[in-house]
């Protein structure tokens, strides 16, 4: 229950659901669904194979950092 007012009258207005208030806060472009949706882009082969080969690097270059974190924290051993 909620009070209103400076005489602390109860406000017996039920809240709000959560989507309803979330509409009143936000800004129109702020939300997702107002927003136009553009679909998934067909990528030719070039860009699908460097999208590739920068995941494998990215693999490798965690694969690499963990090996030197444990060479580090086992050095002193």
């Amino acid at each position: 229950m909620t009070y209103t007012g400076q005489a602390k009258t109860p406000n017996h207005t039920a809240p709000k659901p959560a989507e309803l208030w979330v509409y009143d806060v936000l800004e129109p472009d702020q939300i997702s669904t107002a927003k136009p949706g553009f679909g998934r882009r067909d990528l030719n082969r070039r860009t699908v194979f460097i999208l590739w080969a920068l995941r494998v690097y990215v693999i490798l270059m965690v694969i690499l950092i963990g090996v030197q974190v444990w060479n580090a924290l086992h050095a002193g051993a």
